[in-house]
């Protein structure tokens, strides 16, 4: 298949998505019209296009009245030549647990017209079931490499607190990306025990086997993987224990012990890289015992890296791939400042991942292909 036809195949499957979500949508505001007009009736439905950024949806179904004083709010007059960006829109509809009056000033600017905040509180109901339906699919039954980390988000329940919310991000063997899911657990914090109940889930959508996790240092995280995948190595990261490093050392000694530790994570081969650790810590172990003593008691994960081919040594030393991810999320969720109930940020998360999917499955990491191809990636046991 040419390029050019993957693209549109990908093109056509989300504004099919867009169409589903738009005819949901259309369907609970006439809901709403019939119980704020009971002298009228539903009268089936009549079919439009609509221009979206992702180019023009035909056969979209849209629900009518017998009054035929019902338009779904939702819907741009068909007049209005610009392009509907739809993503904003239901991220509003969604993030309205936040702040509905937010929303319907939004939606009142954009469209024109008024949404009660109860109206808006209904309409963000439709999505649920899509949401758990994504959350719960089936995976691959092989990823290369597993990114797991936490980002934490301002949650209101009776007061404000900053909640942990679990991301995963998979890599296939030929190197494409996958947005494997994410977890909200309330407000007790990172933990492993929550990682623990992940693996189970991900084993249970179909997950048999992970060559390499990468994830922090959180005490039982290793072990969570193990208990679930004891073919699986663990990759701690090191950007996590270099930055845990330098808030332990005084400014003026920064740029040194980095130098030292760089000369660690960047030799070319294990005994190298034993070597430069030796160095580092007769250099360092009388004015920074506790920062030697980090490295020193996990070396064996921090190194696991230079285990696999240099192409791609990279993307496994360090959680950056899933990092960039976190970036994205808190960057388009910046607006919120408070989510108002945990359903709120549950949607919102779901639509910002969702939005990024593409862009993940499309781009190969540069490296794994060729070496898949060459027989020099496997997947650890089951």
């Amino acid at each position: 298949m040419q390029d050019r036809e993957i693209i549109e195949k990908l093109e056509d499957l989300i504004k099919e998505a867009i169409k589903s979500v738009i005819e949901r949508l259309a369907i609970e505001e006439r809901s709403l019209y019939l119980e704020e007009h009971p002298e009228t009736k539903g009268n089936g439905f009549y079919s439009r296009s609509l221009l979206t950024k992702y180019g023009p949806i035909e056969g979209l179904m849209v629900p009518r009245t017998r009054d035929g004083n019902f338009r779904a709010q939702i819907l741009p007059p068909p007049r209005r030549r610009a392009g509907l960006d739809l993503g904003e829109a239901v991220l509003a509809l969604y993030a309205s647990g936040a702040s509905t009056r937010a929303v319907s000033r939004f939606i009142e600017t954009i469209y024109g017209a008024y949404y009660s905040p109860a109206s808006i509180s209904r309409l963000t109901e439709v999505a649920e079931d899509q949401i758990e339906s994504w959350r719960k699919r089936r995976l691959s039954e092989e990823y290369f490499a597993l990114y797991l980390d936490a980002t934490f988000l301002p949650v209101r329940r009776g007061t404000v607190a900053r909640e942990p919310v679990y991301l995963a991000l998979g890599i296939r063997r030929d190197g494409t990306r996958e947005i494997v899911g994410f977890w909200t657990s309330g407000g007790e914090g990172e933990s492993a025990l929550v990682y623990q109940e992940i693996f189970n889930e991900l084993r249970e959508r179909g997950l048999k086997r992970i060559e390499v996790v990468i994830g922090d240092g959180l005490s039982g995280l290793k072990e969570a993987v193990l208990r679930v995948y004891p073919g699986a190595r663990f990759q701690r990261c090191v950007l996590h224990s270099l930055k845990y490093s330098l808030r332990k050392v005084r400014r003026s000694h920064r740029e040194a012990l980095a130098q030292d530790l760089r000369k660690i994570y960047r030799a070319g081969r294990r005994s190298e890289a034993l070597e430069a650790f030796r160095a580092f810590k007769a250099r360092w172990q009388g004015k920074y015992p506790e920062v030697v003593k980090h490295w020193e008691e996990n070396l064996e994960d921090l190194l696991v890296f230079l285990e696999y081919p240099e192409p791609i040594r990279n993307y496994i030393y360090t959680t950056n791939q899933l990092e960039r991810l976190i970036k994205e999320v808190k960057r388009r969720t910046k607006v919120i400042e408070v989510f108002c109930e945990p359903g709120a940020l549950y949607k919102v998360v779901y639509l910002v991942l969702r939005g990024l999917e593409e862009k993940y499955r499309s781009r190969k990491l540069r490296g794994f292909e060729d070496l898949m191809e060459e027989g020099l990636l496997s997947c650890g046991h089951s």
